[in-house]
């Protein structure tokens, strides 16, 4: 039973594909600055055509995109380009796969794995740490000069939580 999930923002998309307890595909989609939000979904689809033809998919789940301010971190024009980013991936996978994708909160998705983020501390660091220790040797990544994980590292971990989280919620619409 193939599981896809998507971590989208307008300049990546995490990318996960599982199969039971086996990671498929882990990856991110990186996108020029330059190209409009138009070429980027059109890049997306091609990818998810892609895995398409080479497997049969399940279920789909995106991570839904972020409906609050984060203090300064968050313009309401940014949030709009990523809502109106995520539609249009959202559209696409129920074009290529044939199925409405189930838009998982990322919230949600860590409670019902029983990622616990303590308070200060930073959640990126601590989901790539749990699916590290999940998946062992499938789920590498590398280190940056900085002693960080490889930028996009994050972005992977996030669409595996989100693929597994997805598949755990009681109501999933």
């Amino acid at each position: 039973m193939k599981i896809l999930g998507l971590d989208v923002s307008s300049s990546k998309i995490g990318i996960a594909l599982l199969n039971n307890d086996d990671i498929v595909i882990s990856e991110v989609l990186k996108f020029k600055s330059s190209q409009s939000l138009e070429e980027r979904a059109e890049q997306f689809e091609r990818r998810m055509r892609e895995i398409e033809e080479l497997h049969v998919i399940y279920d789909v789940f995106v991570e839904q995109p972020a409906m609050m301010f984060k203090g300064g971190k968050t313009t309401a024009q940014t949030m709009a380009k990523l809502q109106r980013f995520n539609g249009m991936c959202s559209y696409i996978v129920y074009k290529v796969f044939d199925t409405t994708p189930v838009l998982v909160n990322p919230r949600s998705a860590r409670s019902k794995l029983n990622i616990k983020i303590p308070r200060g501390q930073k959640p990126k660091k601590i989901i790539i740490e749990w699916v590290e220790n999940k998946y062992k040797e499938q789920f590498e990544y590398s280190i940056t000069r900085h002693g960080n994980p490889q930028p996009g590292t994050d972005d992977r971990a996030d669409a595996i939580v989100v693929a597994l989280g997805g598949t755990r919620l009681d109501n999933m619409s």
